[in-house]
């Protein structure tokens, strides 16, 4: 696709995040900014916008299905307006960055305070943050029965919408088929493992205990890996071991209990089953994904989507490494009485300073509910991910796909986090442990306390609740 590039602005971090501290100010500032904000939006929907109407549309990263569903909508009501004798074409002026998100959502910010930002945009960071901000619309008249039950969770604040997903990645468990096999089972069984997990007939520790029994058999050199870097991954496995790390009210949750038995089973992976090298951590991606692809390994659990590049280390098609290679959700367990996986959708937002908030709205309802939910189709197709919306997920494309056709069924177990303060330094030290009880350097006991007192130091005390 051709790209229309514009210069991003650059700006020094403590600054931008100075800008972004201003924007979210406590105290009347704040609310009078916000309520001016507010007074705007309502002026502008309530007048009948003619002519010519450019929407600066920014995005980031790889993949640019997303914005491609944004042009094609604003195409098709271009051609509706014009049926309808409507005097209303919308341009859309595009800005496509490959930046770090963090600078990605700064540049937004000071290009927005200069009255220069763009009217819908690919989000990223602390929604609850962007919102105290007044940088994001609510967007709460939005059909979500048209979505995946949870879709929108992330992007909720109050009750409140502030973005329209338009995936739901799945994170769930990979494993060879052809190493079951190999193990003593029949092409059959392994085949239909998948259904015995989502039925609650297949538990954690017996996944983990099949794990040990391929190594045993000689059927893979090592049973379970994982990323080699911090990432969420790590808190879906946490989930199998207790309460989960955030509440009702989305407060963070450190939970000794849970956070202790899970760094118990991360040491006894890498330390007495050996089902995990001791240093995974030290080793990249290439590995990794190499292990996985050519069956040295039995099991990974990470996205669904990250199955491309696993197949590209082995110089597999999709369709090859589907041969092979199958998905499960994440099992029951002792402490957690249902399967699950967790999805962490990629969505667009609305600026709350646009002059055309319904025009932005129309567009989006374009793509969910009107011709263009084939634009989602695409995107969940090119990216191995399943829609954010119900009737994208019938579609051919997506139904077809290799990777996709055997995993629709997980919508039906698929949750969100929504969003919670504080959750990426818990993330973060969560890892710091991981790596530490996998070379055998720390206790479980004493990853915990460790663990524990970074999340006082480093996470409000309003933010967290200890248990």
């Amino acid at each position: 696709m051709k790209r229309s590039m514009r210069k991003t602005l650059s700006v020094a971090l403590a600054g931008t995040m100075a800008l972004s501290l201003a924007a979210c100010g406590g105290g009347s500032q704040g609310t009078t900014q916000s309520q001016a904000a507010g007074a705007e939006q309502s002026s502008a929907a309530s007048e009948e916008v003619t002519g010519t109407v450019t929407i600066k549309l920014a995005h980031n990263m790889d993949f640019v299905t997303i914005p491609d569903a944004v042009v094609a909508a604003a195409d098709r009501l271009n051609e509706k307006y014009k049926a309808e004798g409507k005097d209303l074409q919308i341009e859309i002026e595009q800005d496509y960055q490959r930046i770090d998100w963090g600078e990605y959502m700064q540049n937004v910010i000071f290009a927005t305070k200069n009255n220069e930002g763009p009217d819908i945009f690919s989000v990223s960071g602390s929604i609850p943050d962007h919102v105290r901000s007044g940088l994001l619309l609510d967007m709460s008249d939005i059909d979500t029965s048209r979505f995946v039950d949870g879709a929108f969770n992330p992007f909720t604040v109050d009750d409140k919408i502030y973005a329209m997903p338009f995936d739901v990645p799945t994170r769930a468990i990979y494993y060879n088929k052809d190493v079951l096999v190999k193990a003593g089972w029949t092409q059959e069984d392994a085949e239909k493992l998948p259904e015995k997990i989502a039925a609650g007939e297949f538990t954690w520790n017996q996944f983990l205990e099949l794990c040990k029994e391929t190594q045993e058999k000689g059927a893979a050199k090592w049973g379970l890996l994982h990323r080699p870097g911090n990432g969420a991954d790590f808190l879906d496995v946490l989930c199998e071991y207790g309460s989960k790390y955030y509440n009702d009210e989305n407060k963070l949750v450190v939970n000794e209990e849970t956070v202790t038995r899970f760094f118990q089973a991360m040491y006894d992976a890498a330390n007495t089953t050996m089902i995990t090298p001791h240093d995974l951590n030290q080793q990249g991606w290439g590995s990794i994904n190499t292990m996985v692809g050519d069956g040295s390994a039995f099991a990974y659990y990470g996205p669904v989507y990250s199955a491309t590049y696993v197949a590209q280390a082995v110089n597999e098609t999709a369709e090859q490494f589907a041969e092979h290679t199958a998905f499960a959700v994440f099992p029951k367990s002792d402490y957690n009485d249902k399967p699950f996986t967790v999805a962490a959708p990629q969505a667009v937002s609305i600026n709350a300073n646009t002059k055309y908030p319904d025009i932005c709205k129309e567009l989006l309802k374009e793509i969910y509910a009107g011709d263009c939910v084939n634009k989602l189709e695409e995107h969940g197709d090119t990216i191995f991910s399943l829609s954010s919306v119900k009737a994208a997920n019938e579609m051919d494309k997506i139904k077809s796909n290799p990777i996709l056709a055997g995993i629709g069924y997980m919508t039906d177990y698929v949750t969100t986090v929504p969003p919670v303060e504080g959750l990426s330094t818990y993330q973060s030290e969560l890892f710091k442990q991981i790596v530490l009880l996998e070379l055998g350097q720390v206790t479980p006991e004493d990853a915990f306390k460790d663990f524990k007192a970074q999340v006082e130091l480093n996470v409000d005390a309003e933010d967290v609740i200890f248990e």
